[in-house]
């Protein structure tokens, strides 16, 4: 579906269009990161197959930018991006991408029906990912958490991650989160989101012999927001 957009819809589209390449720049750093934990150069290829499908997303990413009057796009996340924190092993990594994917998956699925041609595309680039690294690296995980004196370590990480992953999907009830959903650029609100990838997170957990962490002992604020914390669309 593709129509024309009148200026709150094209501020509000730029602005999603920011927080998707945030999130397409943080895991292609991740996944660069990472490498270094990789010894074996069947599993590196794996990872940067993954890293080169993200790349190539965000081109498409500036692209749509840039036909919104988007300027300085890397630039307009460069502070969000220095406080991105990094997987500290191997095991951290399959935890963390496996985590960050879900998010990535949702968020683009709201987007799917979008007014939007350019971020339906994308979209559908981000929602059909096959991400053969992240799944090699879920089966390591998986060997891992079968020995139970290793599922503290790994419970720590999914403790972790968790909170990185749901802040991800922005702040429920911003005047830009409302908007964004009446004006049809998206067909999701960041609350239903949070809902669904917690309901996909708890099987996702038990599947390695873990728990999920009960959201309020994450130290994140995901209760509805109001309009004085101005515009945020996921």
């Amino acid at each position: 579906m593709s129509a024309v957009l009148d200026e709150e819809a094209k501020a509000l589209l730029r602005r999603i269009v920011e927080r998707t390449a945030y999130r397409q720049i943080m895991v292609a750093n991740i996944r660069g990161h990472g490498l270094k934990y990789l010894l074996d150069v069947t599993e590196k290829t794996a990872l940067v197959r993954d890293l080169e499908a993200g790349l190539d997303i965000l081109r498409h990413v500036e692209r749509l930018y840039g036909e919104l009057d988007g300027d300085g796009l890397a630039m307009s996340v460069r502070d969000a991006m220095d406080r991105i924190p990094y997987p500290y092993s191997r095991l951290e990594l399959a935890v963390c991408l496996s985590l960050v994917g879900r998010t990535e998956r949702l968020v683009a699925s709201t987007y799917l029906e979008s007014r939007s041609a350019g971020m339906v595309a994308i979209a559908q680039r981000i929602h059909d990912l096959e991400r053969p690294g992240t799944r090699m690296l879920e089966m390591q995980l998986a060997d891992f958490c079968a020995e139970t004196g290793n599922r503290a370590t790994a419970q720590q990480f999914v403790n972790r991650w968790l909170a990185i992953a749901l802040v991800g999907f922005g702040r429920p009830g911003t005047v830009g989160d409302q908007r964004s959903f009446a004006l049809g650029l998206r067909s999701a609100r960041v609350e239903q989101l949070v809902k669904l990838f917690l309901t996909e997170a708890r099987p996702w957990c038990e599947s390695f012999h873990l728990v999920l962490p009960d959201v309020a002992s994450l130290g994140i604020d995901l209760a509805p927001d109001g309009a004085k914390h101005g515009v945020r669309a996921s």
